[in-house]
């Protein structure tokens, strides 16, 4: 999908492409003839888009709205020991923010292809431990936004419409996230998926679904449920600093099929030692970098693992 399924979607005209304007030489142009052709405001309840003179000009006017957020994103990830997924721009091949979401999350595009045209997004949630990395260009990820959002919501508000409607169904599911997330004997499973679901964008459970589904149905192994739960959440990135594949690269780094890989932190492989019969039994391991030691931390599971992390403890004992 691209620029023109947006405008169709929310009943728009099409803006004209002058020639020789010199579209999509800073970012891509998609993008900016989808901000040409829409008003600003809130699309689908959930994606609020950079406005900016179009063409783009250069980039260090395209994210000077966005300077001080990016400014945080490094604090908060410094004061964790936690490492980008990606730089951030003004890096060489850094992630440029193109947008927001109503929960405070970011949207930016993976600029590690050289032309414009191929740079896909990463969203990250507001206190930056969420990285997901999706497949979509900005026009992609806003028709799918629309095309997905849940029944009653409007497919395009205007901020003053979003703050007197929209909103307040936003600050309800916030408030109920915030609820569940307080309660002391929740499950470590279902913690996560909560904080995945508090991210507020639909597409994001039904891409990571149609993963699932996917690698599920062509594999021969049963893993883990508390894995599968929030895989059916969370389509692959990085939760607290380290990497998770989706499910459809979970890979057998042993010939004997001992160690299943799902994940990866500084330079360690993560995965499960699958000696038990039973997949609910497997704990998380780790191999060194250098293929020398295995660790296995038998009182870990997948999820506890995960949330152990999320929570700021980043030992791995």
């Amino acid at each position: 999908m691209n620029h023109l399924d947006v405008v169709r979607l929310l009943g728009l005209v099409a803006p004209v492409r002058e020639e020789g304007e010199g579209y999509g030489q800073v970012v891509p142009e998609d993008f900016e003839l989808l901000v040409k052709a829409l008003p600003q405001g809130v699309i689908a309840g959930s994606v609020f888009l950079n406005h900016s003179d179009v063409p783009v000009r250069s980039l260090e006017d395209f994210t000077a709205d966005a300077a001080l957020r990016l400014a945080d994103m490094r604090d908060s990830l410094r004061s964790r020991e936690h490492v980008l997924p990606l730089p951030l721009f003004p890096q060489p091949g850094g992630m440029v923010p193109w947008g927001r979401t109503a929960r405070d999350g970011v949207l930016l595009w993976d600029t590690t292809d050289p032309s414009t045209a191929n740079w896909t997004t990463v969203l990250t949630d507001k206190d930056f431990q969420l990285w997901l990395e999706l497949p979509f260009s900005a026009s992609d990820f806003t028709a799918r936004a629309l095309v997905g959002r849940p029944e009653g919501i409007p497919a395009f508000e205007t901020y003053e419409e979003y703050e007197s409607g929209s909103f307040w169904n936003v600050a309800d599911d916030m408030r109920a996230t915030a609820t569940v997330l307080a309660n002391r004997d929740i499950g470590a499973a279902e913690e996560i998926v909560t904080t995945v679901r508090g991210l507020g964008v639909p597409i994001v459970r039904q891409y990571a679904e149609e993963l699932l589904d996917r690698a599920v149905n062509e594999s021969s192994t049963p893993l883990p449920e508390d894995y599968l739960a929030i895989m059916r959440e969370f389509p692959g990135g990085v939760v607290a600093g380290m990497r998770v594949f989706p499910v459809a690269r979970a890979a057998w780094l042993t010939e004997d099929r001992l160690f299943l890989q799902w994940g990866e932190l500084e330079g360690k492989a993560f995965g499960w030692l699958t000696m038990k019969s039973d997949p609910q039994d497997w704990r998380v391991a780790y191999i060194e970098p250098d293929g020398t030691a295995l660790t296995h931390l038998e009182d870990q599971t997948f999820a506890t693992f995960l949330r152990r992390r999320l929570k700021g403890n980043n030992s791995l004992f």
